[in-house]
């Protein structure tokens, strides 16, 4: 007998949400977690803007991203620093599925590449839920804050999960929305200078559809990290030409 191990297959993509809609009184965090996993799910198209502030040395640091998002495949992320919209520092990422073309303005270089693979068993559903990586119907850049909020899965699981969360009520976030605000204390999951038993991380999760909403991070009482959706549309009109890239015929191609 071989004993050569043969590979699960790869698990389907979801299309359709386990639960469709919260119930008016207040879930369980269990529920919200779950509820959460599907967010991208419960939307045909998607645009998205958000509103990102980090302190750091150089003091606050403001970016603008605006995603537009059409199941299958079909996503572009455009982020922009400052608050000039006619700045050229903004970075454009767009994805048909299958190439995914990048364009750094500033730096007048881009490029054009397939969609990288995801690791060889990565999503084997012999392994452990907490050891898996969800599939999703559309990819989004990697450890971006539009990931973490279209897909709050990985988001749950490696930072909300590592601590004790509390549901500590509602609010209107700046997209004029209701989102159920969780707060997170000391989460294990980070990097070892803010490994500190004074984080803190409070979360808004949109009632409707599940995506996060709000996101701020805390030492003590200082702010070190604000994310806030100001725009939220779903089910909206978005079409082909929404994803073009229009690269300038002098950018610098790198491969």
């Amino acid at each position: 007998m071989s004993d050569q191990i043969v590979p699960a297959p790869a698990a389907p993509v979801r299309t359709s949400a386990a639960i469709a809609a919260l119930d008016e009184e207040a879930p369980s965090i269990a529920e919200l977690f779950a509820f959460m996993e599907d967010a991208e799910l419960r939307v045909g198209t998607l645009r998205m803007r958000v509103a990102e502030r980090i302190a750091g040395a150089r003091g606050e640091e403001l970016s603008t991203v605006e995603l537009i998002l059409r199941h299958p495949g079909r996503a572009r992320v455009t982020t922009r620093r400052g608050e000039d919209p006619l700045s050229r520092d903004y970075r454009v990422w767009a994805s048909d599925g299958e190439i995914v073309t990048t364009y750094d303005a500033l730096a007048e270089r881009a490029s054009v590449r397939p969609v990288r693979p995801a690791p060889v068993g990565a999503d084997d559903p012999r392994k452990p839920s907490f050891a898996r990586v969800r599939p999703v119907r559309t990819a989004l850049p990697a450890n971006s804050i539009v990931d973490a909020f279209v897909h709050p899965a990985g988001f749950v699981r490696n930072v909300l999960s590592t601590g004790p969360v509390t549901l500590v009520g509602t609010m209107r976030v700046a997209s004029g929305r209701e989102a159920l605000v969780l707060r997170a204390d000391h989460p294990r999951s980070s990097h070892v200078l803010t490994d500190r038993p004074d984080r803190s991380i409070e979360i808004g999760v949109d009632r409707l559809t599940g995506f996060i909403s709000l996101l701020v991070e805390r030492i003590g009482d200082r702010i070190t990290h604000h994310a806030e959706t100001t725009a939220l549309e779903t089910d909206v009109s978005v079409p082909d030409e929404a994803f073009l890239v229009h690269l300038p015929s002098d950018v610098r191609m790198i491969y």
